[in-house]
């Protein structure tokens, strides 16, 4: 559903154009009947009455009724991917990364919401748009400066007229009337700069937080790998030497020896390559925090981040408020609106009041001297450029409220499938933990029976390597599940609601 576009007002605007010019034109006139009893100076203040009348008198052709609220596209009142019965997170009240009870991450969101660059180019980016909003009216207010002037020409160099004197010095005043309201549409829109660049630093803060909170998952992962791999390698160099004995009393051939050692070799270079991800998911998370050398905190292994909440309650709708991208695209439609009324205005003549006070020589009559009047420019013919502006402003518009539709279903999108893969990871690991329990004790009465000589060593090697891949597979649904709540409150917006501004975005 299209958003409605601005309304049009050009018919009304015109009618009262028309009677502005009326009224002028009758000053005027009684102005020229009453000349033969008036002196000049009176005529020209009447007439100048005339045009203080016009510029008060034409605000009221202002095409404001700016935009209307975008329209939303519809949402169910649930998520797709929602269980029933969901419950509230654990920590209620407190941030969504406190469910972990891990004070690490926790330290590290608190870091990097402070020194992270690319949130504070965003907050400069805020400074610089809401200093441009605070004068952005100036050009519809009155100007004052003062101007020296010293020329060489031709000809007599007394001039009664003091602006065209060789020597000046003047104190100008200008001011462009805003008959049309584009001084309330210049502000709105730079208002709604001000409001998109605050949207902006919400959205870096969530994609920083969010990205921070995953990235230690993750790290915390690849180091229960590596663990795990330095006990596989140590149980795999176990049976490679039964292996060896055995061939060597002639109990197995080379042959069956041989994947023992290959094994081994790929359980070495499996440990190399984690200890390089490790590295590298470190790494990653300095450049979040804003620095080169990772904290030491993080790089001591520490047990897995554990989701230990239901996920939180939420509603579709919820993400109209909440996700800082769906707030930037309805700012955006309201200021392409504003950029409509910006366009149309100009469709219209533009007064413009000017004067000068000042002192000139060489001096003929008087040092002093006064000038001043209005302008008003008139468009007549561009060859149909303004009107094409205004067409290409009223596309944009209309471009941006699908934009905002747009956003609006991918957020919901997101969420859904968040959603989904949170539950689905929860299941899974509620069936690993399950098979790994009763592995656990499997393994645990065969290890009986090898240490009182009923059975083989190799058999309890071969149990503790199965029950480290079973381990494996938990470790990487571990992960899963923390990610996809990290993406669950990334898709909701509410991973930046929990993040407190400091004390300098405050006072911005």
């Amino acid at each position: 559903m299209r958003p409605p576009g601005p309304r049009n007002g050009s018919h009304s605007n015109k009618m009262m154009i028309g009677r502005s010019y009326r009224i002028a034109y009758r000053l005027r006139g009684i102005g020229k009947k009453e000349a033969l009893h008036i002196s000049n100076g009176k005529l020209k203040y009447l007439y100048l009455l005339s045009i203080m009348a016009v510029t008060l008198i034409l605000p009221a052709c202002q095409t404001m009724d700016l935009v209307p609220p975008a329209t939303p596209p519809r949402l169910p009142k649930a998520y797709a991917g929602a269980s029933h019965g969901v419950a509230r997170a654990e920590a209620g009240g407190l941030a969504w990364w406190a469910s972990f009870h891990d004070r690490t991450l926790s330290s590290l969101v608190s870091r990097a919401a402070n020194s992270n660059l690319t949130v504070a180019q965003a907050r400069q980016n805020l400074a610089a748009a809401r200093a441009m909003a605070h004068s952005a009216i100036a050009g519809y207010r009155p100007e004052v400066g003062g101007i020296a002037l010293a020329n060489a020409s031709t000809g007599s160099r007394v001039n009664n007229d003091f602006t065209r004197r060789p020597l000046q010095l003047n104190l100008e005043a200008s001011w462009e009337a805003a008959l049309f309201g584009q001084d309330k549409l210049t502000q709105r829109s730079a208002d709604l700069s001000a409001a998109i660049a605050n949207a902006d630093l919400a959205a870096v803060r969530l994609a920083v937080t969010t990205e921070v909170a995953a990235s230690y998952v993750h790290l915390r992962a690849l180091q229960r790998r590596h663990a795990d791999a330095v006990e596989m390698i140590g149980l795999l160099e176990k049976n490679s030497k039964l292996a060896s004995v055995k061939e060597k009393v002639g109990l197995s051939t080379a042959i069956e020896t041989e994947p023992q050692k290959l094994g081994l070799e790929a359980a070495r270079s499996k440990r190399l390559e984690l200890e390089n991800e490790i590295a590298i998911a470190a790494q990653q998370i300095a450049t979040l925090e804003g620095t080169s050398i990772p904290a030491a905190d993080i790089l001591k292994p520490q047990p897995q981040p554990l989701a230990r909440t239901s996920l939180i309650e939420g509603r579709p709708a919820d993400l109209l408020r909440s996700r800082p991208d769906v707030m930037r695209a309805e700012l955006a439609v309201a200021q392409a609106g504003a950029q409509v009324g910006i366009a149309r205005s100009d469709l219209y003549p533009k007064l413009r009041l000017s004067g000068t006070i000042g002192i000139g020589a060489p001096i003929g009559h008087s040092l002093f001297g006064v000038a001043g009047g209005p302008s008003l420019q008139m468009p007549i013919f561009d060859l149909g450029r303004r009107k094409d502006v205004v067409a290409a402003s009223e596309a944009k518009f209309r471009e941006a409220g699908l934009a905002y539709q747009q956003v609006v279903l991918v957020a919901y999108e997101e969420a859904s499938r968040a959603l989904r893969e949170f539950n689905a990871a929860r299941q899974r690991t509620a069936e690993l933990r399950s098979r790994l329990k009763r592995v656990t004790m499997v393994r645990n009465g065969a290890d009986i029976l090898v240490r009182e000589g009923l059975e083989d060593g190799s058999k309890s090697i071969k149990g503790a390597l199965d029950l480290l891949e079973l381990r494996a597979s938990l470790t990487d649904s571990i992960e899963d599940e923390a990610r996809a709540l990290i993406a669950f409150h990334k898709a909701t917006g509410t991973a930046q609601q929990d993040v407190p501004p400091r004390t300098s975005d405050r006072r911005m």
